[in-house]
């Protein structure tokens, strides 16, 4: 099983009124919580409880989307895809086989130096450093997942100001989307 769950966290009225330059000059990034499931293995953080005045949204979403874009145009070339999860140390290798992706989860220093990418390689760790090793995904219910839920956050976007779609960081997740 593959779930995407996010959730803007932004001052809303200013995203409701700001033109694309401003956007892009003060934001430029969505920021929300985040997360993406691998059958019982959260990876990111999302809630949907009221947010609490001290409360703030610590994943860039736009990103997510497209590293997980990468990711997925990168497994249609390669067995093993590499994704560094956003903002920390850890990353997600896919090893694909067929139609069926093995999923591991693991903690490098070296992730931290390749910064937010997708490699098509295999990143060796000691094996405390593996978080879980044998979860297996459909590869078209990975895409299927991705495609749907990006597409869902532009419509968001889009419903909560028209103009901001035409925002370099949400042209970038549509053309993306398109090419996939």
């Amino acid at each position: 099983m593959v779930k995407i769950r996010y959730r803007l966290f932004e001052d809303m009225d200013l995203l409701k009124t700001a033109t694309t330059e401003e956007f892009e000059r003060e934001l430029d990034s969505f920021w929300g919580f985040f997360e993406l499931r691998i059958n019982d293995e959260p990876i990111g953080f999302y809630h949907s409880n009221e947010i609490e005045e001290w409360e703030t949204g610590g994943e860039i979403i736009n990103l997510w989307f497209r590293i997980l874009m990468d990711t997925i145009k990168a497994l249609r070339c390669s067995e093993v895809v590499t994704m560094h999860i956003v903002g920390g140390i850890s990353f997600l290798e896919f090893r694909r086989t067929g139609e069926t992706l093995k999923v591991k989860r693991g903690v490098s220093e070296k992730v931290l130096k390749t910064g937010p990418e997708v490699k098509q390689k295999e990143i060796k760790v000691k094996a405390e450093n593996i978080l879980f090793d044998n979860e297996y995904i459909g590869l078209a219910e990975f895409e299927e997942e991705v495609r749907k839920k990006c597409g869902m956050f532009i419509e968001e976007v889009r419903s909560l100001n028209e103009e901001l779609v035409y925002a370099r960081s949400i042209q970038r997740l549509i053309d993306e989307l398109e090419s996939l």
